[in-house]
This record gives C-alpha cells, sequence and structure tokens, in this order.
C-alpha cells in the first residue's frame, strides 16, 4: 500500500492527444478524478507520522493513544476561572469571501518539512502545526518527544510564509489536558506554548481516547477561559472525529464544557475517516444540525464556525478521499461558507516512492500529481 504503481505518461498524453483533437476532452486541473469506496466513517482513522525523534536508530516511538491506558490518578477540584461573559449565542459574522485552508504539518517529520519549498510547489502559506503533547507530567512538547524550544523546530516555524495554527493533542501522544494534575498547572504550561511560539492562533487536536476523558475537558476548558480573558484575542478550535451519524455524546460534551466555561470556540473542524465526498458531507450536515441546537444560533452562523478536515489518500481504515472527493468538498464548503478547511497532511499530498509510506504519512498512496490535494481544497 505504501508504493504507487509506475506511472505510464507517454500512453495517457497520446490518449488526451487523441481525445483533444477529437473535442471529446475539455484540459482541466486538478488531476484525474478517481471514485472514492466508501469506508467506516465510525472507525476514526489515525494519522500515523512518525516523528523526527521516533525515527532515529534505537528511539522510543510515541504510542497511539487507546493502545495503552494510563494509570489513574487523583484529579484535584479545577479552581475557578476569572469571571467571563459567556460567548453571545446569537452573534453573527459577516460570511468569509472564500474559505480558508491550513493544512496540518507534523513538525517533527523526518526530512524536516521545508515549508518554504511546500509553499512554492502548492501555493499554501497558512498551516496548522502539530502536535503540543505532555511529555513528563506537565510538560508541554512537540508530539511527547521534543522540547518546546528545539532549535531544529524553530527554524523551521520561521519559514512558513502565512499564519500558524499551534495544534495540541493530536493521535499519537496525550492532550496537555490529561497529563496536568490541576487547572493551574495546566494554565501555565498552555502559556508556556503561547509565548514560545508566539501564537494567536490554537487548535485542540481530540481523539475519542481524549474526548472520553472527562475530567482533563474540564481542565482544559477552564485554563482556556483563563487565556482568552488575559488575551482576547487568542483564537481556539477544537479538532474532532466526525461519525457517519454527526458528532459523538464525549465531543458534544467537550464543546459543551467549554461553552459553559465561557470559552469562545470560533471553529469545530471535523475529521472524517474517509468515503464517498457526499458521505463527508452527510455526515458534516448531520453535525451541523447538532452544532445549531448546543448553539442556539442560526444556520449561516454555525456553517461559518464549522470545518473539515479529511485525511488524504490510502489510510488504515481502507481507500480514503480521494481527489474527486476532495473538489466535491471544496465546492459544498464554498456554498456554505465552511469557517476553514484543512487535511491531513501536507506530507501525504504527494504519490508514494520506494522510500515512502502512506503508512507514515510521507505520501497518500495515490498516483496522482504532487500538491494535487493542497491545489483542489484551497480553491486555486
Amino acid at each position: 500500500m505504501g508504493r504507487h504503481r509506475k506511472r505510464r505518461a507517454a500512453p495517457r498524453l497520446s490518449r488526451r492527444i487523441a481525445l483533444l483533437s477529437a473535442g471529446l476532452l475539455i484540459p482541466c486541473t486538478g488531476g484525474a478524478a478517481v471514485l472514492a469506496a466508501t469506508t467506516d466513517l465510525d472507525q476514526h482513522a489515525v494519522p500515523s507520522a512518525r516523528s523526527r525523534a521516533a525515527s532515529r536508530p534505537g528511539a522510543a516511538i510515541t504510542e497511539v493513544p487507546g493502545s495503552r491506558s494510563r494509570p489513574a490518578t487523583a484529579r484535584p477540584a479545577p479552581t475557578a476561572s476569572p469571571t467571563r461573559a459567556a460567548p453571545d449565542p446569537t452573534a453573527s459574522a459577516a460570511p468569509a469571501a472564500d474559505v480558508p485552508f491550513a493544512p496540518y504539518a507534523d513538525v517533527l517529520s523526518w526530512p524536516p518539512l521545508d515549508f518554504a519549498k511546500a509553499s512554492a510547489r502548492t501555493g499554501v502559506r497558512d498551516y496548522t502545526l502539530g502536535f503540543v503533547a505532555a511529555g513528563q507530567g506537565c510538560t508541554p512538547t512537540w508530539g511527547g518527544l521534543t522540547p518546546l524550544d528545539d532549535a531544529v523546530v524553530r527554524k523551521q516555524l520561521k519559514k512558513v510564509p502565512g499564519e500558524t495554527i499551534v495544534s495540541f493533542g493530536g493521535p499519537h501522544a496525550t492532550e496537555l489536558a490529561g497529563g496536568c494534575a490541576d487547572t493551574d498547572a495546566l494554565t501555565t504550561a498552555y502559556r508556556s506554548v503561547l509565548t514560545t511560539t508566539k501564537a494567536e492562533r490554537i487548535d485542540f487536536y481530540l481523539t475519542d481516547k481524549a474526548l472520553a476523558d472527562g475530567a482533563a475537558a474540564g481542565r482544559r476548558a477552564e485554563a482556556l477561559a483563563r487565556l482568552q480573558h488575559d488575551r482576547p484575542g487568542l483564537r481556539v478550535s477544537f479538532t474532532v472525529p466526525l461519525r457517519r451519524s454527526g458528532l459523538a455524546d464525549d465531543a458534544l460534551a467537550a464543546l459543551r464544557s467549554a461553552m459553559t466555561a465561557g470559552v469562545d470556540v470560533s471553529i469545530v473542524d471535523l475529521v472524517p475517516t474517509g468515503g464517498a465526498g457526499s458521505t463527508v458531507i452527510a455526515s458534516a450536515t448531520a453535525a451541523h444540525g447538532q452544532l445549531e441546537r448546543l448553539y442556539h444560533q442560526d444556520a449561516d452562523t454555525v456553517w461559518r464556525r464549522m470545518g473539515v478536515a479529511p485525511v488524504i489518500g490510502v489510510t488504515g481504515t481502507g481507500t480514503g478521499v480521494q481527489p474527486a472527493d476532495a473538489r466535491q468538498i471544496r465546492t459544498w464548503a464554498t456554498a456554505r461558507h465552511l469557517g476553514r478547511l484543512s487535511m491531513w497532511s501536507i506530507t501525504r499530498d504527494t504519490p508514494c516512492t520506494a522510500d515512502t509510506t502512506a503508512q507514515n504519512d510521507t505520501c497518500s498512496g495515490l498516483d496522482e500529481d504532487p500538491g494535487v490535494f493542497s491545489r483542489i481544497l484551497q480553491g486555486s
């Protein structure tokens, strides 16, 4: 699955020339459309990027959440956060002219991702950078392994040509709210990340396991309320699994906990595991109805606070989102004025070679042009 078939450029080119001559083919951009097989969206795809540290000989590899349970520890009751008015559920922002696109990028991928070159190839300027996770206890790290102020990572971040969204959690390690024993320590940890990365936009990539931890959800909500009280311009998004029926109860509970604490969650990003574009759209539409009932907002406002982040190419559960599905999602998202489109991940947006595999998130597993998903999802 990690290797792509050899491309037969000459026969394909000959066929296209013949069809063009006959007037039966209209030139278009974006690559060939591939029919996608519908996969079970109830199985949350887990991106399997290897960290730079884990790829070195003898280095430990962070386990996927759920593969080993953490010892239960007593959790002190969260301390009260500063008084903060709850977000106005009737507020309605002006529709965006276009849907912003900020794909995920693993800052620990190996070899290191060159953001300048990637942007030159795909036109992408904004990135969602992951993942900040708990290292030793409540210590914030990249991927649970690498110090937050790692020189190589900091050098990479400086090459991002546009805006950066720093993402916490992810599929391979523990989000800080699960590693910090109390809200005070968690708030301090979050604040240190904001100071080190100078981030003004943060994201929380929460797996099913992270969402099932209600105590952590409470600490996260209280800490974020404090941060937004101190930093009114801080924008927060939650990225959660999307099932066929919409959002699971644990995802809704985490969002409700944040709302009750007074956290302004600007974007709820949905991660479908794969399937046809129409299936993803139907599931996202079901989630839209759930969010309308949760936030008591009008339909247009809820669409604008939603996003979709598909796992592109071949996934662990089978054939994932294909270019044809990405086009359908992009067209739908533009019509609905969604607040964000993303994808896992920028390093997957290229065909595989003898040295790369879809399992390691270094290619898509598809025989498609490099950057095809980026160009489609950003509307270029």
